[in-house]
């Protein structure tokens, strides 16, 4: 089992802590080969579980997210750590469909956490399919890294049967 492998896999076992009624998401920030935080979506501290969800079937706009009361993975997981610590650090991200139990392959933070894990400083964002987010060396900003190569992407879409 290689590293990614295995800080996902602590990724997805902390998602199973995770109380929303739909997506189940855990992340893990790592910093030279030595965890820094853990985080999984749910309501915030002291408060109440939701009983129903209060997402607004849509597109996944920003009406969605508003209407939602969770604070997410990567969301816990940075308020848990201190800049310092995740300056250069990588963040893994799974999670798996409550009611298919199904695992997300690929796991993708929303925009605003894309713009949390940017300014908190971390490298690179991770899930099964590889590196999606790379910060570049020259500019030092964190850009889609996408795929490693058009022949992994092509795989990646053949296996989803796209």
């Amino acid at each position: 089992m290689d590293k990614s492998e295995y800080y996902l896999d602590i990724a997805l076992t902390v998602a199973k802590k995770s109380t929303c009624l739909k997506k189940h998401y855990g992340a893990v920030i790592v910093n030279n080969d030595e965890i820094v935080a853990t985080g999984f979506n749910g309501p915030p501290r002291k408060e109440e579980h939701c009983i129903t969800c209060t997402k607004k079937q849509g597109n996944g706009d920003m009406d969605e997210y508003c209407s939602c009361p969770a604070v997410h993975a990567e969301m816990n997981a940075i308020i848990s750590a201190a800049r310092r610590e995740m300056v250069g650090a990588d963040i893994y991200l799974a999670g798996f469909d409550v009611r298919t139990n199904e695992e997300y392959k690929d796991a993708w933070p929303c925009e605003i956490c894309l713009r949390l894990i940017k300014n908190a400083g971390i490298n690179r964002i991770i899930n099964r399919t590889g590196v999606i987010y790379q910060r570049d060396k020259k500019t030092g900003i964190l850009d889609r890294w996408y795929f490693r190569t058009l022949i992994d992407k092509m795989d990646y879409l053949n296996q989803k049967g796209n």
